[in-house]
């Protein structure tokens, strides 16, 4: 079992986190659920946990200061991060600090437990990866992959090298990701290493696929255009990349759960 802590400021949030997750049936024991960072950092004076689940916009102290605080403290907690819509691009900066996944507000119970199982996988494997290859991390120069689709997949490579690698090409995608006939094999090239493992080793690094990244920026983008009601939706699909809107359309209710449409409406 993995030892799970909660920091949200808003109570009902709080409490339907704590009862609507059943929590012991994902691999968790959740130790508390607390209001702010203060109270974090004083329950790892007795106890720390595996996992964070923390609120980004939390009073004294923000979700990704905390985040940073707890890290200097202990580099093995993991992170999920829970955001507000407006939150959302600052919450991506998250990446470098090891945050694992994102759950945007309003909260989804059915979300939430998809989110931490795949946490408890990564979990799983890094407790295995630290049991047999700590030593051997220490004692060998690491090389990394180049354009080989043979890698053994259990191989150990040095969690900040593979880190340093994935920022690469979310860099890469952030600055291409409006570009239409944008794919994986681009993505690979633009780090040196073969679609097969740079995909594997994204989703090690952030739970998440490069094509599952490359829609999420570009809904990200729709969500700030659609806050213009001089731009066309049709625009919109045009500028992220998109050439089918029923195809935009439902990535983004998927997103957001709401249509472009219903989402413009909101900010009129």
């Amino acid at each position: 079992m993995f030892k799970l802590l909660i920091a949200e400021d808003v109570k009902t949030i709080r409490e339907t986190l704590v009862r609507a997750i059943p929590w012991q049936a994902l691999g968790i024991t959740l130790l508390g659920a607390v209001e702010n960072g203060e109270e974090v950092l004083a329950w790892l004076d007795r106890e720390e946990p595996d996992l964070l689940l923390t609120d980004i916009g939390m009073p004294k102290m923000n979700g990704l200061e905390l985040i940073e605080t707890v890290k200097a403290r202990n580099p093995d907690i993991r992170y999920i991060i829970l955001s507000g819509l407006s939150e959302f691009e600052h919450a991506r900066q998250a990446l470098k600090l090891q945050v694992l996944d994102y759950v945007l507000k309003p909260i989804d119970p059915v979300e939430i437990e998809r989110v931490v199982s795949r946490a408890v996988e990564v979990l799983h494997k890094e407790r295995e990866e630290r049991r047999k290859l700590t030593v051997a991390e220490h004692a060998t120069k690491v090389e990394l992959p180049y354009l080989s689709d043979t890698l053994p997949q259990g191989e150990w490579y040095g969690s900040l090298k593979k880190t340093k690698l994935v920022e690469q090409a979310i860099q890469y995608m952030k600055e291409e990701f409006t570009r239409r006939e944008l794919t994986l094999a681009d993505v690979a090239a633009s780090v040196g290493l073969s679609e097969k493992y740079l995909n594997l080793l994204f989703k090690e690094i952030t739970s998440m696929t490069i094509n599952h990244w490359i829609i999420r920026l570009r809904m990200e983008e729709a969500g700030r255009l659609l806050k213009d009601p001089a731009i066309k939706i049709y625009e919109i699909c045009d500028r992220i990349g998109y050439t089918d809107q029923d195809h935009f359309r439902e990535n983004f209710k998927k997103q957001f759960g709401l249509t472009p449409t219903e989402y413009r409406n909101k900010f009129l």
